[in-house]
């Protein structure tokens, strides 16, 4: 799943990877707020009676960014073997209740607003798009480290989500504790 507004990015980049899977794209975040998705590459275990047995996690399932993260996909795929062979999962039902992303009221508004920026950029109008803008403003205002957002709003601006403004973010991030969630760790904070 892609958490891009940008369709066109988002094939840009299946078709250069030469992904054989589907790419959902989300880009109002709707799945992600569903599923407590605070980043992609995520991870969510879903048992046979469609129950949540391991939420959104940010283990990533590949090595594709492990010079970033430096995060070993081993540690998730030995944690899913385990689970597919025995049955056997790392959480219990209370522990996945307690490892869910909670949002509080500020990040439930930024999202909206976010939402509604997102809708307005989509009617293309000279007006829409200055409003879009301030809602994008709005949203980074209550949820200055909220990754989906603060990221997420950079290619909607012009700025590149790889770039400068991206690596001057994750530094905040990181100084505040990493906050929403800790890469590797399985461990949400929020």
């Amino acid at each position: 799943m892609a958490l891009d507004a940008d369709e066109t990015a988002v094939r840009e980049w299946a078709t250069k990877e030469q992904l054989t899977m589907p790419v959902l794209i989300d880009k109002f975040h709707v799945i992600a707020d569903l599923y407590g998705i605070v980043n992609v590459p995520a991870a969510i275990w879903i048992d046979e009676n469609n129950k949540i047995v391991r939420p959104a996690d940010s283990i990533p399932g590949s090595d594709m960014f492990r010079s970033f993260t430096n995060v070993d996909s081993e540690i998730h795929h030995n944690l899913l073997r385990k689970w597919v062979r025995s049955g056997e999962r790392d959480l219990s039902d209370a522990a996945v209740r307690d490892f869910q992303v909670k949002p509080n009221q500020d990040t439930q508004f930024a999202r909206l607003h976010r939402r509604i920026a997102i809708a307005l950029r989509e009617r293309n109008q000279d007006e829409d798009i200055s409003a879009s803008r301030e809602h994008l403003t709005r949203a980074e205002a209550l949820a200055p480290l909220d990754w989906t957002i603060r990221r997420g709003n950079m290619p909607l601006v012009g700025v590149d989500p790889f770039g400068d403004e991206f690596f001057k973010f994750v530094g905040e991030w990181s100084q505040a504790g990493r906050p929403g969630f800790k890469l590797g760790t399985g461990r949400v904070d929020k």
